[in-house]
């Protein structure tokens, strides 16, 4: 071994290390930059849409199901376990052939792209090299009208009225 090989290991790790914090931001300007743009990050896999050119195109099938999902929630006193249960009896499972999680209902009830909004910077990733996630409060979301990039699925009304019922609903299990 060399006596100076330790001091190149090292200044050779904090350039890689250095260049994977530079990626990391180039990655997030890119990201801010397409949110700036309309564009709709994520993945693709969005109960209700599919993702086309960047932007979300209703998927008429799985529109349906979000339609019941929400209708039933108003206007029903069927909790999220109920609404599973008679998602599951018409025949809408999820992609390993079960119900659809109480956990998945509540996030797409939450979801304001449902209501034609465009929603962004819901989570983040807290460190690069564990790849750990954080998710940020609703009041921390990107959150703007946005009927182009995602068409609505049901009216604003219901989808106010669904948020409405879960928070009270969630205020009581606290208690």
């Amino acid at each position: 071994i060399l006596p100076d090989s330790e001091l190149r290991l090292t200044m050779m790790s904090s350039i890689a290390q250095d260049e994977v914090r530079r990626l990391s931001e180039r990655v997030s300007f890119g990201m801010k930059r397409s949110i700036d743009n309309g564009v709709v990050l994520g993945c693709s896999n969005i109960y209700g849409y599919v993702k086309d050119k960047g932007k979300l195109v209703i998927d008429e099938k799985q529109a349906e199901m979000i339609k019941i999902i929400f209708d039933r929630y108003a206007n029903s006193a069927d909790g999220l376990s109920k609404v599973s249960k008679y998602l599951y009896e018409l025949g809408y499972k999820n992609k390993k052939g079960k119900r659809i999680d109480t956990t998945i209902l509540t996030r797409i009830i939450e979801n304001p792209k449902y209501k034609g909004y465009y929603c962004a910077h819901k989570e983040t990733t807290v460190d690069y090299h564990s790849k750990k996630r954080i998710r940020f409060k609703p009041d921390e979301w990107i959150v703007y009208k946005d009927n182009i990039s995602c068409p609505p699925i049901v009216s604003e009304k219901l989808w106010d009225k669904c948020n409405e019922i879960l928070k009270n609903n969630s205020l009581k299990h606290k208690m």
